[in-house]
């Protein structure tokens, strides 16, 4: 299984998670956003934009020590700064409707937290981020 480290929006919101996308990717890590579908049925799917060190999957962020069953998980402390700053680019430059999820590939969220670019940069940086936690993600909340 693989550690998936996604910027979720909606579909009519490709282009803002694109533009934040190449943003973040300039601060060090890789944010590749999914390919856009052929299928006009397809057009209104969401998009996801997976963060990682150089494309894939975000397992390689991981610290040896991670554990999938942990309240959190345990990220290399040599790039918790720079998770930090990616995920804040991409949540005040994106889509106001940004949803974040750190899962492992076909798990799903047991609990939704709302939270500020700030405060989700905050737990990046701390090596805090939920393991089963869906955090949206608004700029409304900040001063």
């Amino acid at each position: 299984m693989c550690l998936l480290i996604d910027a979720i929006s909606a579909g009519a919101d490709r282009a803002p998670l694109v533009a934040a996308a190449s943003r973040a990717s300039s601060l060090g890590l890789h944010v590749e956003v999914g390919h856009a579908s052929r299928w006009s049925w397809a057009k209104d799917k969401e998009v996801r934009a997976t963060i990682s060190e150089d494309g894939g999957c975000s397992c390689s962020l991981l610290s040896d020590d991670a554990d999938w069953n942990a309240d959190t998980w345990a990220m290399r402390s040599d790039v918790l700064d720079l998770l930090g700053a990616t995920l804040e680019a991409l949540a005040r430059h994106g889509p106001s409707d940004l949803v974040i999820e750190a899962l492992w590939a076909g798990d799903k969220a047991r609990t939704t937290v709302r939270i500020t670019p700030r405060e989700l940069a905050a737990l990046a940086r701390s090596s805090q981020l939920g393991t089963r936690t869906r955090y949206i993600v608004g700029v409304d909340a900040e001063p």
